[in-house]
């Protein structure tokens, strides 16, 4: 063989071990494209579940307060404290009425 067949031969070795080079990076390309489109549809959908998960947190919250607000008021009146606590306000109001009409009839 002389130097333009080994040439030759070499650099058709080349060109093909660049082919073979060019075919995996566009392979491993659309891999990790494909893989990138996967986890990028997986991410929206633990969003959308983290979103729907908040707002449930929210609306879970605002009935618990809402369910405590009524047990303080309920329980309030199971216990008439606000009415003995208005009933003593104005028993010790007249009292004090009664106490200054004597005081003064008597002066």
């Amino acid at each position: 063989m002389d130097y333009l067949g080994i040439a030759g031969w070499a650099f058709g070795a080349l060109a093909a071990l660049g082919a073979l080079g060019a075919a995996y990076v566009r392979v491993r390309s659309s891999v990790d494209n494909a893989t990138a489109e996967i986890w990028k549809g997986e991410a929206e959908a633990q969003k959308a579940r983290a979103d729907r998960l908040e707002a449930q947190l929210e609306e879970l919250s605002g009935r618990v307060a809402r369910l405590e607000a009524e047990n303080r008021h309920l329980s309030e009146l199971v216990t008439g404290q606000a009415a003995i606590a208005d009933l003593k306000a104005i028993v010790t109001a007249q009292h004090q009425e009664l106490i200054s009409l004597i005081r003064n009839e008597g002066s």
